[in-house]
């Protein structure tokens, strides 16, 4: 009697498959599945990392139904899917969207022994009949996984000798220097502007090579510096080997465009960080044709780096989001902006991606701009119902965004950051896991570690928020103030109040950020100068206004140093006006414990915890809470945040 080939078992995650008998299991447990979700899974697996387009999926779902609903019963069939994975079509981890194409399995697939499954299949042995090709595709690219792991199993036993000989199969007759994903360190410099008005023309440079430098970073295979990093750097060409030093990379992209009335001319060169040349190519193309080139650099830059990119890795170089020349123009012209990170400049930018959006309303990448733009104003450039409304844009234009398409790195960052914000009623999960799906998408977006640096440290995980900053800073060395700030935060927060206040010190001379002067202020009164902390706080402006964080925290102070009735009277208007926040509540709380107000202050530090500063070592640690320290409903909130703490740390390890 004839038998048909058992398909390969697969793991990917907690779960297992058994395309055979239909079966999926989680931690060991089978997993209830419908026919339809279970056939889209099947053929997602049987083609990992591909795109499986919707017309396949038909095919195989519904080849003899011609009148069934087919949109939306495969909407459905893939919603059920991602629901028996627990996974979600705006952070996928296993299904991704590619909006009006289809769908692709994003995991890690690892194939199983078909022998030692689970259920009744242990011991038996597959038939030799033939397999449908889509299968044997999929067997033969998993035999060829095992066979290299192998390879490289007995070479590093072996000493390791010839080890990338063995990985690419070459000759060791003159061969071509290999360069290691992981070591493939790249930075795109902005092309210099060859125009007699350079002033009209410069964003091109500085455009063209956040748009290679985003392409790249797609295929999740070469490690860049973001633009940002670079851009001090932009006139630094003529010594290539320094620049390299500086933001210690293997290779440059250096290069020129040249506009004319209807064509652009660019030259483009790979050089090592010795200075020495390895590739080069000039382009002569039409203006209309500026989006296709950028596709073609970055392709041959991965191919001069060998990089073997895969079939989806190479459609994503490819990828095309308008055909809108004049969009493109505005796009880029946005891009330019918005990689300096100066309110002037983000406001800017938004108007151009705002007019990339009027001439193609579905241009998706401009839409992740204005995301990104306002998701960071939400955060660093405003207040109260200003910043509601910044965070309200940024997430909706976001969410637009990865309607569209799931996979822009951009747009997760957006949503990331206006979680972080009181729109969103700063939830720090929501930023860990959507930064992370970002990161996830384009590894080379450092202020998606800033985000969790900052999530980190409001939650008291401060040697989780050092390694996110040391992450970002590996990507973009260049000096930061949002890394700066966050590294003083958490050294204040983390009791190392003497570095705080020179850290602080020297950020002050660079910014006038009011976060930087409240922190020196607050850590020159732990390292033992009340007066000079005082004095600090009353000096912090925003807008030429006092800034009302630092003046609930100088309201603590003052309560700290005997001046109880100027305490009471600023935290009075502290609290009479319109902006409330965690940071706001924790230093009324701490007032309020040194004017011997427990149940006030007991009031405030409850809600400061619960509304984003759940910070339990910091709470443990700060003097100001003294008073209250034995009070049974400290007490037990002191307890809820212990356990939330351990629990955040178990789940992070």
């Amino acid at each position: 009697m004839h038998t048909h080939v058992k398909q390969p078992r697969v793991r990917f995650g907690r779960f297992e498959l058994d395309p055979s008998q239909g079966e999926l299991y989680r931690d060991g447990r089978r997993v209830r599945l419908q026919e339809h979700p279970r056939q889209v899974l099947i053929a997602l697996l049987e083609r990992p990392g591909e795109v499986v387009t919707r017309e396949d999926l038909r095919e195989r779902l519904w080849k003899s139904d011609t009148f069934v609903d087919f949109e939306h019963g495969l909407n459905t069939a893939v919603k059920k899917a991602r629901q028996a994975l627990g996974d979600s079509a705006e952070t996928p981890k296993f299904i991704e969207t590619l909006a009006r194409r289809g769908y692709r399995f994003i995991g890690q697939v690892d194939p199983l022994d078909s022998r030692a499954g689970l259920g009744s299949d242990r011991g038996q042995t597959p038939d030799a009949a033939p397999t449908s090709p889509a299968t044997a595709d999929m067997a033969s690219r998993w035999a060829t996984r095992r066979v290299l792991w192998l390879t490289v199993v007995l070479l590093l036993v072996a000493g390791g000798i010839g080890l990338w000989i063995a990985l690419r199969g070459g000759r060791t007759e003159n061969p071509r220097p290999l360069v290691h994903a992981a070591a493939a360190q790249l930075a795109v410099m902005p092309l210099q502007v060859l125009t007699e008005s350079p002033t009209d023309s410069s964003y091109v440079g500085v455009g063209i090579a956040d748009a290679i430098t985003t392409k790249l970073a797609a295929t999740r295979q070469i490690a860049l510096r973001p633009t940002s990093a670079v851009l001090p750097f932009k006139d630094g060409q003529s010594d290539p080997a320094r620049v390299a030093a500086a933001l210690g990379v293997q290779h440059l992209l250096l290069g020129t465009i040249q506009p004319t009335d209807r064509t652009y001319r660019v030259s483009v060169q790979l050089v090592r960080a010795d200075g020495v040349a390895v590739w080069g190519r000039t382009f002569d193309e039409p203006r209309a044709e500026l989006l296709a080139l950028q596709d073609q650099i970055a392709e041959q830059i991965a191919s001069a780096l060998r990089i073997e990119l895969s079939p989806p890795e190479r459609a994503r170089l490819h990828v095309r989001y308008t055909n809108n020349p004049a969009a493109y123009d505005m796009y880029l012209r946005g891009r330019s902006l918005l990689v300096n990170y100066t309110e002037a400049n983000m406001r800017e930018a938004i108007g151009y991606f705002e007019k990339a959006l009027a001439l193609d309303r579905d241009y998706a990448l401009a839409r992740a701009g204005i995301a990104t733009a306002t998701a960071w104003f939400s955060v660093r450039y405003s207040h109260d119902n200003e910043a509601l409304a910044w965070g309200k844009r940024a997430d909706d234009e976001a969410r637009r965004a990865l309607e569209q398409d799931g996979s822009l790195a951009d747009a997760h960052f957006a949503i990331a950051s206006a979680a972080g914000t009181a729109y969103r009623g700063f939830e720090w999960k929501v930023v860990l896991d959507r930064s992370a799906a970002a990161l996830s998408l384009d590894p080379s977006l450092d202020l998606a570690h800033l985000a969790r640096m900052r999530a980190y440290y409001h939650l008291g995980l401060f040697d989780e928020g050092r390694e996110e900053g040391r992450r970002a800073g590996n990507l973009n060395p260049s000096p930061n103030v949002e890394r700066s700030r966050l590294e003083v935060a958490l050294q204040l927060f983390g009791g190392d109040y003497k570095t705080a206040v020179e850290h602080a010190t020297a950020l002050v001379a660079r910014t006038d950020a009011p976060a930087a002067r409240h922190y020196l202020g607050l850590a020159r009164y732990y390292d033992g100068d009340p007066k000079g902390g005082r004095e600090m706080l009353a000096s912090v402006m925003r807008r030429g206004s006092p800034d009302v964080r630092a003046q609930a925290s100088l309201a603590s102070l003052e309560a700290a140093t005997g001046m109880r009735q100027e305490a009471r009277a600023r935290l009075a208007a502290v609290l009479r006006g319109p902006e409330m926040d965690h940071h706001i509540a924790y230093s009324a709380g701490a007032a309020f414990a040194q004017l011997g107000d427990s149940d006030a202050s007991l009031k405030w530090l409850e809600q400061a915890a619960k509304t984003g500063f759940p910070c339990y070592p910091w709470f443990e640690r700060d003097s100001l809470l003294d008073p209250v320290r034995s009070h049974p409903r400290f007490v037990r909130l002191i307890g809820h945040l212990r356990e939330a703490h351990q629990q955040a740390r178990r789940h992070i390890k």
